[in-house]
């Protein structure tokens, strides 16, 4: 698996020796840099990319039901996924951000987008309980980065983390990020939560055996 490094200007040993907090706010910092640069034409092929590989995975999972997220600007934009699943009967459960830094899922209803909690759009739609995301096929979440060991590094709040964490069944789940957010080490402390793979434009990897 080709990967690159968490620090380019430290050593291995260097970065271990700074707290994971520190390490975590330092690699927040370079891909947030690093997505503000991607150019138009960039970010267009990477959707597109992006859509297919998503497509892929859910046709080959067998996926009748996914979490998803609408994108932000910054983030890798599975809007073409979405406009297919839409398309093909595939039923997607979107975040909302409740009180708590946790997560209820909404039904979209099709009519549109409210602004939600840090300015977020979210769908319109029926708001479902945090557990209700454990009865989908597939779990398709956003993370800053995630490493060749299936290590998420979210953006610090910890939504998805305390989502996760309280799901009594699982399902399979998969980051979505840039090909460059594939690290090979992010620093990860007792609340962060693995994955089972993670999707770039680029290529899929599967971390861990799925059902």
């Amino acid at each position: 698996m080709d990967t690159v490094d968490t620090s380019p200007a430290e050593s291995r040993a260097e970065a271990q020796a700074i707290p994971p907090a520190e390490r975590k706010h330092r690699i927040r910092a370079e891909v947030r840099e690093r997505r503000r640069s991607l150019s138009d034409a960039r970010r267009a092929a990477d959707r597109d990319a992006l859509t297919a590989r998503l497509v892929d995975l859910v046709e080959r999972r067998g996926a009748r039901s996914v979490s998803c997220y609408l994108p932000l600007p910054s983030e890798p934009d599975t809007s073409g996924f979405l406009d297919w699943a839409t398309a093909h009967g595939v039923e997607v459960l979107l975040p909302s951000s409740l009180e708590g830094h946790r997560l209820g899922w909404i039904s979209p209803d099709g009519t549109g987008t409210v602004t939600g909690a840090h300015g977020i759009s979210e769908p319109r739609g029926e708001l479902l309980p945090s557990a209700a995301v454990g009865d989908v096929d597939l779990m398709l979440i956003p993370a800053c980065a995630v490493d060749e060991h299936g290590m998420r590094l979210g953006w610090g709040l910890g939504y998805y983390d305390r989502c996760l964490a309280e799901l009594e069944r699982r399902p399979p789940v998969f980051a979505i990020v840039h090909d460059e957010e594939l690290l090979a080490e992010v620093p990860a402390e007792p609340h962060d939560s693995p994955v089972t793979g993670v999707v770039t434009p680029v290529r899929t990897v599967v971390f861990a055996p799925v059902d």
